[in-house]
């Protein structure tokens, strides 16, 4: 998971960064002891031990961002009085040590920059907190693994937890429609934006921005969708740093390795791919696999016996080579590139190496199947951009709940790019319905 801070621990620190670990470490002491609560008191709702919690409330111990959510709703307070107040250090500002470090970021200033979706990130938490949305939000899980020492071992954990993620999320065997608004229930916010030439996706991870998965807009949104499943990898696994960049081309990392197969694993679940498969008419025991079965009797499981029958299956129907039509029908049914499903039929060995590079070969050549033009996914049904969707039902709340005033309103709805035609529409559906008003004003009555 990423921290806050840019290293686990507070031994061997830059200076600034360890006086920060400090200042949080004391605001979290004085929060506790100002409740009457001791170190073993907190320490449950962490999932830590005691020790753990003296040692980040002495700046030795660097906390997640998702705990000191936790924390807040735990305390009753907002995420920001459990922060340190702004100062013109901005070297433990993780986003803005990222922009220091990328000038390139900063070139666009436009609405779909890096910039303007990181001001939606801060504003979205702001009135969550606002609206005491944080106070009841779900904590992402960290999976602990070994750090993996082969791409093998990378990829199989990939693989793994991304079962493990679909069966946490009850999304069964099936496709994942909207992926963005998925994340969201999830406590990850996903964005696109446009990015540096190189520069595919970046999640960054900060107390004001959230878990947050910022992907280069000018991407395919199959290409789109993955990087957001991949940016949700790196806030599983506990990958350190206020924020991680993903770089096209190069050689990948494990991390990296471990991220690209949970994200294919997660949106082109095995069974469910089988199941597809089945319906395309094509066999799912794979056909590099045995053409001749031996099915196996136990008998009476006394006196007689148990018997085998071996059973021909080298004429079976269905037992004939997935062509391109199937790989665009299958990319298009789990909303992927037609490369990441390829990859995924070839390793569950329904695919051989040679047809793979046969169909990829077709793939990056003019000849392609007639049907693929009808199967592109489009943006429409399948993707809205959820973070400046939140961001303006929120702002519509907030301001019916008194909880800000009317030109912070109009601030936040340009920045979510609500037209200033369109913003009294969205008070009216935002609005409380008279008949519930009433309903609520008596039922205080009667309490």
């Amino acid at each position: 998971m990423c921290y806050i801070s840019l290293t686990r621990r507070g031994a061997g620190l830059p200076m600034s960064v360890a006086r920060k670990l400090k200042e949080i470490g004391s605001i979290l002491q004085a929060a506790r002891t100002s409740r009457g609560l001791t170190q073993a008191d907190i320490a449950p709702h962490l999932g830590v031990s005691r020790a753990t919690v003296a040692q980040i409330e002495t700046g030795r111990r660097s906390l997640k961002a998702e705990d000191l959510r936790r924390l807040a709703a735990f305390y009753g307070c907002s995420l920001s009085e459990l922060l340190p107040p702004a100062t013109d250090d901005r070297g433990m500002d993780g986003v803005a040590e990222l922009f220091r470090s990328h000038p390139d970021l900063t070139e666009d200033q436009g609405p779909s920059s890096l910039a303007s979706v990181c001001a939606m990130a801060r504003a979205l938490t702001d009135l969550e907190a606002r609206l005491e949305i944080d106070a009841i939000a779900y904590a992402l899980p960290s999976y602990r693994v070994e750090r993996a020492t082969t791409g093998w071992q990378a990829a199989r954990q990939g693989y793994r937890i991304a079962e493990d993620e679909r069966r946490r999320l009850a999304l069964g065997e099936g496709p994942v429609r909207f992926l963005d608004e998925l994340l969201i229930t999830a406590g990850v916010r996903s964005a696109k934006a446009t990015l540096p030439t190189g520069i595919l996706s970046i999640s960054i991870s900060q107390p004001d921005h959230g878990l947050l998965v910022v992907v280069d807009k000018n991407l395919g949104l199959e290409h789109r969708r993955f990087r957001y499943a991949h940016g949700l990898a790196h806030f599983l696994f506990d990958t350190e740093g206020p924020w991680r960049m993903c770089n096209a081309g190069g050689q990948p990392d494990f991390a990296e390795v471990r991220a690209d197969a949970f994200a294919s694993g997660f949106l082109i679940p095995q069974h469910g791919l089988r199941r597809f498969v089945e319906t395309l008419g094509k066999e799912t025991l794979g056909r590099v696999g045995p053409t001749v079965l031996s099915v196996y009797s136990e008998g009476d499981g006394r006196d007689k016996t148990g018997e085998s029958r071996r059973v021909d299956g080298r004429q079976r129907r269905g037992r004939h080579p997935i062509t391109l039509s199937d790989v665009l029908r299958t990319a298009h049914y789990y909303g992927t590139s037609p490369s990441v499903a390829a990859h995924r039929l070839r390793n569950l060995r329904l695919l051989t190496d040679w047809e793979l590079d046969q169909l990829e070969t077709m793939l990056r050549s003019e000849k392609r199947a007639p049907d693929e033009g009808e199967l592109a996914l489009q943006a429409a049904p399948h993707e809205m951009d959820s973070l400046c969707s939140r961001l303006a039902a929120l702002a519509a709340s907030a301001l019916h709940r008194g909880n800000i005033d009317t030109p912070r309103f109009h601030e936040l709805a340009d920045l979510a790019g609500v037209p200033a035609a369109d913003r009294e529409h969205l008070l009216a559906t935002t609005a409380t319905p008279p008949q519930q008003e009433r309903e609520s004003s008596n039922e205080g009555k009667t309490a």
